[in-house]
């Protein structure tokens, strides 16, 4: 799913009114028909207050207040804008409102306190796409009134106050529980904490015409849904076998590390990988024979016990001839010997190769090394990681996540993986994916050793480097959502995530 600027929804919506014919008035009809429909089938109120400003977003919610009072709601409506502001198909709505709809025009905040505190649904028709900079006057006080609502607040297309193309956003805005969100997500919307300020997202395509909504966008960003990735699942044909599911080799693991190695291997046999192999100092061996079972291990003589290092060199790289893909860098540890092993394995690997971990802080201080691979690179880096590897402030990186990524993918032609809420995805050439799976669960140590594994597994199914990416990574959050119904956010652990993917390739299939 595409993810707009406000200027891009704004060609969209002139397009469907001026070439297609969609008549500006059915498009507004079927915004607030989308926000009653919501209200009504998930939120069963009592007592509604519509609070609207002017223009489109204030429109919708005058369409969404008749329809609620129709299906025997009560409906009040505040007003922050007075009836002669009003034009177009606003105005035409407006006027349409029913008797039976309370109405009052706020000039000042003291005026919506006995209003608001008899609701139990708020909806916000305020501000939409339109908003540049801080919110301040009446606009400002009301919006603080609504986050200190108790009520159930659903936005309509964008919370009111939140900018549609902010990269980074921590201002004022309504902090909604749900956003009803118009045609396509906007950009402003999709990376915390802003998205926290959203609530739950439901988006409604209005019944604008398809080619419209899946049209390139100078943004270059698309949402990672559900329907996005299940065609991207690897083919299982009845007669298949080991061979045809391709192997992994896992590179990982030191000594007081062996977990990374192992939930990397296990993930990678639960993605379907037909065979996995474990390279590992041979002093871990015994550990990690007891922690797996299906993945076979490959014990290599290291200088310094449970510690890689380019003794291992050479029978990675026999190896390497035998596998489809190879995940490198969980748990190895920082040691200058091992730092040479990855380096190295790196740069003369020729098979795709996902990089995560001790493998991406390998190349601190030598990032430009990243470039020269022939076959295709997944880079998995936590803020950290990433932050480390150009120099500058996790914070700062935090503020521009999907432009700091584009510019780094592109550079180095690699794909890159920067975790974290709403993970960010790039191609070398720019196109951004943003994931819209996830939750806390995910939030421990060995997480990410999972994601390698289950990226790697997809590739050596000869899913697409990049497809693969996003699959894993959607997958990876699912198995979150999953697990913590059972298990809670605080008490899901990576090991469980594995668990779970049967649940996830079940929906996903």
């Amino acid at each position: 799913m595409r993810i707009v600027t406000a200027e891009e929804m704004r060609q969209i919506d002139r397009i469907a009114i001026e070439e297609r014919g969609i008549p500006g008035l059915t498009l507004m009809e079927r915004a607030g028909q989308a926000v009653a429909n919501f209200i009504l089938s998930r939120i069963y109120p009592r007592k509604v207050v519509v609070v609207t400003g002017k223009g489109n977003n204030a429109g919708d919610g005058f369409v969404a207040a008749r329809l609620l009072h129709k299906a025997g709601v009560q409906v009040s409506l505040i007003t922050l804008a007075p009836e002669d502001s009003l034009s177009g198909d606003a105005l035409t709505n407006f006027r349409a409102l029913p008797l039976g709809v309370n109405r009052m025009f706020c000039e000042k905040e003291s005026q919506v306190y006995p209003w608001l505190s008899k609701a139990d649904c708020i909806v916000d028709a305020i501000l939409g796409t339109g908003v540049v900079g801080e919110v301040r006057g009446l606009y400002a006080d009301i919006i603080k009134i609504i986050d200190h609502s108790p009520a159930t607040v659903v936005s309509v297309d964008i919370p009111s106050g939140l900018p549609a193309d902010a990269h980074y956003f921590d201002g004022l805005c309504v902090h909604a529980d749900f956003t009803v969100n118009m045609g396509l997500p906007k950009l402003g919307m999709t990376q915390y904490p802003a998205a926290g300020y959203c609530g739950e997202v439901i988006v409604d395509s209005l019944g604008f015409p398809e080619d419209l909504l899946t049209a390139p966008t100078s943004s270059r960003c698309n949402l990672i849904t559900a329907e996005m990735v299940k065609s991207f699942l690897p083919i299982r044909p009845p007669d298949g076998h080991k061979g045809t599911f391709g192997s992994v080799l896992i590179v990982a693991g030191s000594t007081g590390m062996t977990g990374a190695a192992a939930l990397a291997a296990m993930s990678a046999a639960s993605s379907g990988a037909g065979l996995v192999f474990a390279a590992i100092p041979q002093s871990l061996n015994p550990v990690l024979e007891v922690k797996l079972t299906e993945p076979l291990t490959l014990p290599l003589p290291t200088e310094t016990d449970g510690v890689p290092d380019m003794s291992m060199y050479e029978e990675i790289m026999r190896k390497t001839e035998e596998i489809d893909c190879m995940a490198l860098g969980p748990g190895m540890g920082k040691s200058p010997k091992t730092r040479e092993l990855i380096r190295a394995l790196y740069d003369n690997v020729r098979r795709p190769l996902v990089l995560d971990a001790d493998g991406l802080n390998a190349f601190q201080d030598y990032s430009e090394l990243f470039k020269d691979r022939d076959a295709p690179t997944i880079l998995t880096p936590h803020p950290g990681e990433l932050a480390r590897l150009l120099k500058m402030k996790v914070s700062s990186l935090q503020k521009d996540r999907i432009e700091t990524v584009r510019r780094f993918a592109m550079e180095h032609h690699v794909i890159t993986v920067l975790k974290g809420a709403a993970t960010v995805i790039s191609d070398p050439e720019g196109e951004i994916f943003l994931n819209s799976s996830g939750n806390t669960a995910l939030s421990k140590g060995g997480s990410g050793d999972v994601l390698t594994g289950l990226i790697a597994g997809f590739i050596a199914q000869e899913v697409e480097p990049i497809k693969a990416s996003i699959l894993g990574v959607f997958m990876h959050g699912l198995a979150g959502e999953y697990v913590s119904k059972e298990k809670t956010e605080w008490a899901a652990l990576p090991s469980d995530l594995i668990e779970a993917f049967p649940l996830v390739f079940k929906e996903l299939a």
